[in-house]
């Protein structure tokens, strides 16, 4: 075999020499760029309701509050609802786009509800108590005076309070929530990952949620939801993305949201409590209410109240607007997370998102009524 010259032999250990010196330094490079540390937090929802804010129902709700008896407390006098489809007369209930005469059921006129800004019209917003930022929340503005929505968090609104206490909470499936990070005690970059668990939530020796149990995360694709955030300050924010949870009566049977926007911060013991916002499918929303008519709020004006003010997504043939913003409120304790075969997925934390607690969140209604009256 001819042999190559000493001098080319030189020049491939040169080069040889230089790539794994290259190599090296990219791997170094590579090392020195990856995160010190990974971790995922598992949590599970407990409770969930309409982000209500009415600490001063005289502000939000002038009318109804200065007649309680009257029809617009819903209440008090009750509109006869006549509904025609083909000249004869129908149940206002099955066909509340038939009525004759639109419910006129009072809307907030208070200027503060939690929520994001979406981008919608100006004349809407709203002002969010805690972040004094402008919001859009026309499924507030559209329910918020009626008898059902005079509450303001921690207390749900009186529908959704009793179907989640009175057997959803306790029957259905729970909702887990993963978060993702490099470091969860730093600011920076999360994955937010949505499931539907396999298990129901499971209650302490006083009724509340308990902390650090184990939940199996559903393998179905239908509730799975990954999105993208952000720590900063302490606080968790998600700014784009679309959400679907299946739920189950007699709460909600599904939670879905186009455009979502989160916003979570930690609380003693590690649990979450936040803001879920975005547009939803006004009809979906409304059913929880009207298939199950009661007494503390109408549901034909209801109904009618959250066509008008929906503000989102028009229809091509009709152009009425089929999604409304709406903001949600959250809390989520603190789990272990596994899969069917037995994996661990994330483990709960006590420690505080950005290595932040917050004080325990207790509205003030002197405070909140002090800042809705000021100018």
């Amino acid at each position: 075999m001819r042999q190559r010259p000493s001098s080319a032999l030189r020049l491939d250990r040169r080069a040889f020499g230089s790539v794994v010196a290259a190599a090296l330094i990219a791997s170094a490079l590579l090392l020195s760029a990856a995160p010190a540390s990974a971790e995922t937090r598992g949590y599970v929802i407990s409770w969930f309701a309409t982000a209500t804010n009415n600490p001063d129902f005289a502000i939000n709700c002038p009318r109804a509050f200065k007649d309680p008896s009257s029809r617009f407390a819903t209440t008090g006098k009750r509109r006869v609802d006549h509904a025609f489809v083909n000249g004869k007369e129908v149940a206002a209930l099955d066909y509340p786009d038939a009525l004759q005469k639109d419910p006129d059921v009072e809307t907030v006129s208070g200027k503060y509800a939690y929520g994001f800004d979406l981008g919608g019209a100006e004349a809407n917003k709203f002002i969010d108590p805690e972040t004094h930022e402008k919001v859009d929340d026309q499924a507030w503005r559209a329910v918020g005076c009626t008898t059902n929505f005079q509450f303001t968090a921690p207390t749900m609104s009186y529908m959704e309070g009793q179907a989640w206490n009175s057997g959803y909470a306790d029957a259905a499936p729970a909702w887990s929530m993963q978060i993702s990070g490099a470091n969860l005690g730093h600011d920076g970059p999360v994955t937010v990952t949505l499931d539907r668990a396999l298990d129901h939530l499971q209650r302490d020796a006083l009724g509340g949620i308990r902390s650090d149990v184990t939940y199996v995360i559903d393998p179905s694709p239908r509730s799975h939801n990954v999105l993208s955030g952000q720590i900063k300050d302490g606080v968790l924010w998600i700014r784009s993305g679309d959400l679907y949870l299946e739920g189950s009566a007699p709460y909600y049977t599904q939670i879905d949201l186009k455009d979502t926007h989160m916003r979570i911060h930690s609380e003693a013991g590690g649990k979450l409590v936040g803001y879920w916002g975005g547009y939803t499918d006004w009809h979906k929303w409304a059913y929880m209410y009207t298939a199950r008519c009661g007494g503390g709020f109408d549901c034909v004006g209801i109904y009618r109240s959250l066509e008008k003010l929906a503000d989102y997504d028009p229809d091509p043939v009709t152009g009425k607007n089929r999604m409304i913003s709406i903001t949600w409120r959250m809390e989520a304790v603190p789990a272990f997370l596994a899969s069917e075969d037995g994996k661990v997925l994330a483990n709960p934390s006590a420690t505080g998102l950005g290595g932040q607690i917050k004080p325990t969140a207790v509205p003030s209604d002197r405070a909140q009524s002090a800042t809705n009256a000021s100018p």
